[in-house]
C-alpha cells in the first residue's frame, strides 16, 4: 500500500536563492553589526587597535566566501564551523561594547531559541519584530542619556534573527528533502514490486494459455486438412474463423510473454544478411487475414538499388508486422502503404503510411508506454493489448534501429523505422 505524501510546513521560499549568494549577504549584514558595536564599544575590554583588526579579518572572512566553490555551500558540514565561529564573533561584540545588559542578552538567547524551534519562516519574522517592538517599547520608556550606539539594539536583533533563522532553514530543508527521497525510494521499490508481481502473473496466466491454444488451431487445422472427414463449405468457414481467432489470441499471448523478456534485456539477436523479398512475402502472408475485413490491400513500394541488410530478421519481421497491424486496424477507408527506402549514413527506412484515424499531437510520446490504449474504456471500439508498440519500441532499439512517429487526427498517421544496413 502506497504511503501518502508527507506533509512538511517548511518554507521553501527563503532558500529559493543561491545558498551562496544568500548567506554572504546575510553575513554582510551581521558583520557590519558587529563592526558597528566594536567602533562604537567604550573601550573598557579592547584598545581601538585590536578592535579594527578584528573588524578588518571579519571583514576579510566574508569576502573569502566568494572564493569558494559553491558546490561546498550545498554541504550541511560546511555550515556548522561558520555557525559556531560567527556567534562567537556576534556574542564577543556584544561582551566588547560594554553597555549590553542582562535583559538583552536573555532577548538574544530567545531568539536563538525561536530560530531552532520555529517551523516556518515566515512565522519567525513575525515573531521576530512582535519581540522587538517589545523590547524597543520598554528600551525608549525606560531610557535614561543612553550613548546613540544604544539604539543599534534594535536591528541587531532583526539581523541575527535572519542570520540563524537561515541556517535553521536550511537544516530543516534538508531533513525534508532526506525524508522525501527515503518516501521516494520506498515509493519506487513498492512500484517496482507491483510491477513484478503483475509480470509474474501475466506470464503465469498466459504460459497456461497457450498450451491450449496451441491445440485448438492444431486440430482446427486438422479438421480444415479432412484428417476427421469431409466437411461441408460452411463448416470449413467456420472453423477457419475459429484458428483465425486462436491465431491472433495466441499472437497476444506471445507479445505479453515476450515483454518482460525485452525489460529485463534477454532477448538476444540472431543476426544474418539477406535481401528483402523473403521479408516481405512472410509480412504479406501475416497481414493477409487482416486485408481480408478491409476494401483495400496493403501497397508495397521498394525502392531500387537497396542492398542486402544484415539484421535480426525475425525482430524486424515482428517490428514491422506490429505497426502495419495498427494501421490497418484503425484504417477502415483509403489506403495502407509500406516503403522501403535507402537512407543517409547507410541506412534503410521502412515506412507505414495510412489514412486512418490518427493520433493527438499530445498523445504521441504516450502511445509507446506498455499497456497503453488511446481509448481505455470498456466500450472502445478498437481491441488489443496496448504492447505491440511499446514492444516495436524496444525491438528497434535492440537491432540499432529507431522507430519514429508523426500523425495528425483525421488525416492518418506515419511510422518511420530506420535500421542500418550492417549490425557491425
Amino acid at each position: 500500500m502506497l504511503t501518502p505524501p508527507v506533509e512538511t510546513s517548511v518554507t521553501m521560499g527563503v532558500l529559493e536563492l543561491p545558498k551562496k549568494l544568500m548567506l554572504i549577504r546575510l553575513r554582510w549584514l551581521v558583520v557590519i553589526v558587529c563592526s558597528y558595536l566594536l567602533l562604537y564599544s567604550r573601550g573598557e575590554f579592547v584598545v581601538p587597535a585590536t578592535a579594527y583588526s578584528f573588524i578588518l579579518l571579519y571583514i576579510l572572512s566574508n569576502i573569502a566566501l566568494y572564493l569558494i566553490d559553491e558546490r561546498l555551500f550545498d554541504s550541511s558540514y560546511f555550515y556548522g564551523p561558520l555557525v559556531l565561529c560567527d556567534t562567537f564573533c556576534i556574542t564577543a561584540s556584544l561582551m566588547i561594547s560594554g553597555q549590553i545588559g542582562s535583559d538583552f542578552y536573555l532577548v538574544y538567547l530567545l531568539l536563538i531559541i525561536l530560530c531552532a524551534v520555529l517551523q516556518d519562516f515566515r512565522g519567525l519574522i513575525v515573531v521576530v519584530v512582535l519581540i522587538t517592538l517589545g523590547y524597543g517599547y520598554l528600551f525608549f520608556t525606560g531610557a535614561e542619556n543612553n550613548d546613540p550606539s544604544a539604539y543599534l539594539r534594535l536591528p541587531f536583533l532583526f539581523v541575527v534573527s535572519l542570520f540563524y533563522g537561515y541556517f535553521a532553514q536550511i537544516g530543516r530543508a534538508e531533513k525534508f528533502m532526506k525524508q522525501e527521497a527515503e518516501r521516494r525510494t520506498f515509493i519506487a521499490e513498492q512500484i517496482a514490486d507491483t510491477e513484478r508481481l503483475k509480470f509474474e502473473f501475466l506470464a503465469n496466466t498466459t504460459h497456461e494459455l497457450r498450451t491450449p491454444l496451441t491445440t485448438i488451431m492444431g486440430y482446427g487445422d486438422l479438421l480444415m486438412d479432412g484428417s476427421f472427414g469431409p466437411l461441408m463449405q460452411d463448416q470449413v468457414k467456420a472453423i477457419g474463423r475459429l484458428v483465425e481467432s486462436a491465431r491472433g489470441l495466441l499472437s497476444l499471448v506471445e507479445q505479453i510473454l515476450d515483454y518482460p523478456k525485452l525489460q529485463r534485456g534477454e532477448t538476444g539477436l540472431s543476426v544474418k544478411r539477406q535481401d528483402l523479398a523473403p521479408l516481405l512475402d512472410e509480412i504479406r502472408r501475416e497481414i493477409a487475414q487482416l486485408e481480408k475485413r478491409k476494401p483495400y490491400r496493403v501497397q508495397y513500394e521498394v525502392e531500387d538499388g537497396i542492398l542486402a541488410i544484415e539484421t535480426d530478421w525475425g525482430k524486424l519481421k515482428n517490428i514491422l508486422t506490429n505497426i502495419l497491424s495498427n494501421a490497418i486496424k484503425f484504417t477502415d477507408q483509403g489506403k495502407v502503404e509500406l516503403s522501403i527506402r535507402n537512407g543517409s549514413k547507410a541506412e534503410v527506412s521502412f515506412t507505414v503510411s495510412d489514412t486512418g484515424i490518427g493520433i493527438p499531437k499530445d498523445k504521441i510520446p504516450l502511445i509507446f508506454d506498455m499497456f497503453r490504449q488511446l481509448d481505455g474504456s470498456q466500450t472502445r471500439r478498437y481491441g488489443g493489448t496496448g504492447l505491440g508498440l511499446s514492444i516495436s519500441k524496444n525491438l528497434a532499439a535492440l537491432i540499432g534501429g529507431r522507430l519514429e512517429v508523426e500523425s495528425e487526427v483525421g488525416k492518418g498517421s506515419t511510422f518511420t523505422l530506420t535500421i542500418p544496413v550492417s549490425s557491425l
